[in-house]
C-alpha cells in the first residue's frame, strides 16, 4: 500500500514538502482541496475491489491527518465544512460506523451501539447491512488504529477484571459510563460469580436494557445515573474493589475530570484500584473522525493523566501507574488507594 498517492495530495494543496518539520500553517483557501476530494470520490466510486477501497481509505486518512497537523485550528475547522459538502461525504457515509458516528442517534458520538461494531470483528458478529462500497469502508475503518485501540483497551480492562478476582475476595466493582459493558463478557470471573458486586452505570437506558439482557444472568447488576449527579455525591452507591471508566475521559475537560477522577477515588475501598483510560494525541484516525465523522476527543497525554490525580490527598496514594495498550492509541491512569 504506497504512500505516494497521499503525498502527492498534499503537496498539490500546499506546496510543500512531506518531509518539512512542522511548517507554519499554509494560505491556501479551502476551495483548493475540492479537486483533491473529488479525486479521493471517484477513486471508491470506480473502485472493485476491498484491496482497492482500503488503499483509497488508507491514503485519506494519511492525508487528513498531515492537513490537520500542519494547519491552525480555525483553518482546520473551515476544511471540516468543505469536506462535509463535498460529495466524497455520501460515500464515506455509506459505511455504518462512519455514519452512526455524524449522526449521533442517542446524541453523542462513540456509543455502545458504534463500540459494538469494533468489538464485532473479534466476537464474530455479522456487519450491519450497507451497500458493497458501504461494507468495504466499514471493514477499513473498524480495523483502523483507534478501534483497534478500543479492542485492546477492552482486553485490558477484562485482563484487570480476572486479576482483581483472584487479588481480592469477591471483590466489588464499578464501571462508569459502562455502554454495553462488553469487556464484562471476556471476562471468566464474571461467568464463574467471583464478585461480590458488579455494577454497571451509565446515564443511557439502552445500553443498561442490553448490559441486563446478556450479563444480568450472571450477577451483573444495572444503575442508571448522570456523571453530574455522582459528581456532586448526592447518591450513596457503595464502595468498591475496582473502578474502572474506558470511553468517559476522552469527553471531559478540566477540571471535570479531576473532580470525577477524586470523586471516584473517594469511592474505593482501602487497597482498592480506580482505572481511567484516555485515548492519546495525534492518532492517525484523528483526521477523518473528525472530518467525516463528527468525533471530537479530548486527547491527553501521560503527564495529563497524573495531573488528574492532583486533587487526591497525597497520603492516600499508594501506587499511581500508566500503561498505554499496545497500538500505543488509549493510555491506561491506574491508582490504588493506601
Amino acid at each position: 500500500m504506497s504512500a505516494i498517492p497521499s503525498d502527492r495530495y498534499f503537496s498539490e494543496a500546499v506546496g510543500q514538502s512531506l518531509s518539512s518539520a512542522r511548517p507554519a500553517p499554509p494560505s491556501f483557501e479551502p476551495e483548493q482541496i475540492e479537486p483533491l476530494l473529488s479525486d479521493f470520490a471517484q477513486r471508491l466510486s470506480e473502485s472493485s475491489s476491498a484491496e482497492s477501497v482500503h488503499s483509497t481509505m488508507e491514503d485519506l486518512f494519511l492525508w487528513l491527518e498531515q492537513l490537520r497537523d500542519r494547519v491552525d485550528a480555525e483553518r482546520w475547522n473551515e476544511f471540516v465544512l468543505t469536506c462535509r459538502r463535498h460529495a466524497l461525504r455520501e460515500l464515506v457515509h455509506q459505511d455504518p460506523f462512519t455514519y452512526r458516528a455524524y449522526h449521533k442517534p442517542r446524541g453523542y458520538a462513540g456509543d455502545a451501539v458504534m463500540m459494538d461494531y469494533i468489538y464485532g470483528r473479534e466476537e464474530l458478529w455479522s456487519p450491519p447491512e450497507t451497500t458493497e462500497l458501504g461494507g468495504h469502508i466499514f471493514d477499513f475503518t473498524t480495523s483502523a488504529p483507534a478501534s483497534a485501540g478500543v479492542r485492546a483497551r477492552r482486553g485490558y480492562i477484562a485482563n484487570a477484571l480476572d486479576q482483581a478476582a483472584d487479588e481480592y475476595h469477591y471483590p466489588h466493582v464499578l464501571s462508569v459510563a459502562s455502554g454495553h459493558c462488553r469487556e464484562a463478557m471476556m471476562t471468566a470471573a464474571v461467568r464463574r460469580r467471583k464478585f461480590g458486586r458488579f455494577v454497571a452505570l451509565d446515564a443511557d437506558s439502552r445500553s443498561l436494557e442490553e448490559v441486563q439482557r446478556s450479563l444480568g444472568p450472571f450477577g451483573v447488576e444495572t444503575l442508571q445515573l448522570r456523571i453530574a449527579r455522582l459528581l456532586a455525591a448526592r447518591t450513596d452507591i457503595g464502595t468498591y474493589d475496582v473502578i474502572y471508566s474506558l470511553g468517559l475521559y476522552d469527553y471531559l475537560e478540566e477540571p471535570l475530570a479531576r473532580g470525577l477522577t477524586s470523586r471516584l477515588f473517594s469511592m474505593l475501598r482501602p487497597g482498592g484500584r480506580l482505572i481511567l483510560a484516555n485515548f492519546l494525541p495525534n492518532i492517525r484516525d484523528i483526521g477523518y473522525m473528525e472530518a467525516y465523522m463528527d468525533w471530537r476527543l479530548v486527547y491527553r497525554t501521560r503527564h495529563d493523566m497524573i495531573d488528574m490525580t492532583v486533587e487526591i490527598p497525597q497520603p492516600l496514594l499508594q501506587e499511581v501507574k500508566l500503561h498505554a495498550e499496545e497500538n500505543q492509541n488509549i493510555i491506561f491512569l491506574e491508582i490504588t488507594k493506601a
